[in-house]
């Protein structure tokens, strides 16, 4: 719409943009979408902060003698969150979200449960279906490759 009309029996340009509704939905959503990105940029900076209480406390661990088991398992949920703050930067930069990047997390979800919960204490149904659930996001994270047109930097 043209935010100038011209006025026929006066021959003069109104600008029709002050006439706007204050509540008009274009308006709305464009505020909704900004208050969204103070959100996800909140949750991004807690990720950030959460990241170093595990790694300062995996150091503080590190030098107590913890048990390796503990530090592994922190440190593959440190590699989690970096992954989940890879995904709020995407959004950000993008406004959007990337199907691959989310596979990925959970890829790397699954695997820490394997590795902390260990593949010995696990009856062969559970290992069936873990395999079954990498299969099929291993095949979404193949198709998301070659749908999805994802930046080089990612």
């Amino acid at each position: 719409m043209d935010s100038n009309y011209v006025d026929r029996s006066m021959g003069t340009r109104i600008n029709t943009s002050a006439f706007e509704p204050r509540f008009s939905l274009k308006r709305m959503f464009n505020s909704l979408d900004k208050f969204q990105d103070v959100v996800v940029f909140g949750c991004a900076i807690a990720l950030v902060f959460e990241m170093m209480l595990i790694l300062a406390d995996m150091f503080i661990g590190l030098s107590a003698g913890l048990a390796p088991k503990t530090i592994t398992s922190q440190g593959l949920f440190l590699l989690i969150l970096t992954e989940l703050f890879r995904l709020l930067a995407v959004y950000l930069k993008h406004h959007r979200i990337y199907v691959g990047i989310a596979v990925e997390v959970a890829v790397v979800s699954v695997l820490r449960e394997i590795i902390v919960e260990g593949v010995i204490h696990m009856d062969a149904l559970h290992i069936f279906s873990i395999c079954a659930f990498l299969l099929v996001l291993g095949g979404l994270m193949f198709v998301s490759h070659q749908v999805e047109d994802v930046p080089a930097e990612h």
